[in-house]
């Protein structure tokens, strides 16, 4: 069950040339990239698996007889009842019938997933791993956002990350029952990622941007190793929120980072 959203997100970006920070950051936009522009091959990737009891199979099979029933298809119906029931509970036979039926539905969805936008966020704007990975060696920033602002606050495209060791299980029923558990495989993660604690916005397109209100941008955190002369011109800015600006300090006991108020 995903958590209820989180008050504050954050994103990690370099400032590079090829990065478009300054840009998104005086149109107040965030930029959706395809899945085959992550870090991660797994993600959005991962094959849909399917795992149903008797119980959810015989709802299934009902589904199909009840569909053929206000056909008025009476004789495919007990056709369907010879081929695929044994003592009224579908056979295996019936089961590999339902799983080759998926395989083009699988395809469908998979091909869906590949032009699929997506904006990564994380609940920690001082984990150092994310500084170095995500943030060009803490030479970038980090943005601080306020979900209670769009688009963070439309749920049906916010998403908490799920970590696994294994792949998700889908029952064929949620096809009927809960299409949105389709979903699960673009935003299920392998448990190597859980210190991310990762949340992220999906769109149908790929490649695009998208506004956010001016509002939602609450802070910019500056990395460590940042030079000065980037701090000043993101500083320098035309300001279309009260976002709070600071930089980040190493610790002189611990490692760890410490959020200092910029200019200070």
């Amino acid at each position: 069950m995903e958590k209820s959203i989180p008050p504050k997100l954050y994103k990690y970006q370099s400032v590079d040339p090829k990065s478009f920070t300054f840009d998104n950051l005086k149109k107040c936009q965030l930029w959706f990239t395809k899945p085959d522009g992550l870090n991660d091959p797994f993600d959005c990737a991962i094959p849909i698996k399917y795992s149903g009891t008797n119980n959810e199979y015989l709802k299934l099979f009902n589904e199909f007889t009840d569909t053929l029933r206000k056909q008025g298809n009476y004789d495919e119906i007990t056709k369907y009842e010879l081929q695929y029931l044994i003592n009224e509970k579908p056979n295996l036979k019936f089961k590999n019938h339902v799983k080759k039926l998926l395989q083009g539905h699988n395809q469908q969805i998979i091909d869906q997933a590949s032009q699929r936008g997506v904006a990564c966020f994380t609940q920690n704007f001082d984990s150092i791993l994310m500084w170095s990975h995500y943030a060009d060696g803490h030479r970038g920033l980090c943005l601080e956002f306020d979900t209670n602002y769009v688009p963070f606050r439309e749920r049906k495209y916010l998403h908490q990350i799920i970590y696994r060791n294994s792949y998700p299980l889908l029952s064929p029923f949620d096809l009927i029952q809960s299409p949105d558990k389709l979903i699960y495989p673009l935003i299920t993660k392998s448990k190597k990622w859980k210190y991310e604690e990762e949340w992220r916005i999906i769109l149908k397109v790929g490649n695009s941007e998208i506004y956010y209100d001016p509002r939602a941008l609450t802070g910019i955190y500056f990395g460590c190793a940042m030079p000065d002369n980037q701090k000043r011109l993101i500083a320098a800015l035309p300001a279309k929120s009260a976002a709070r600006l600071c930089y980040m300090k190493r610790s002189s006991t611990k490692f760890k980072l410490e959020r200092i108020p910029y200019p200070g």
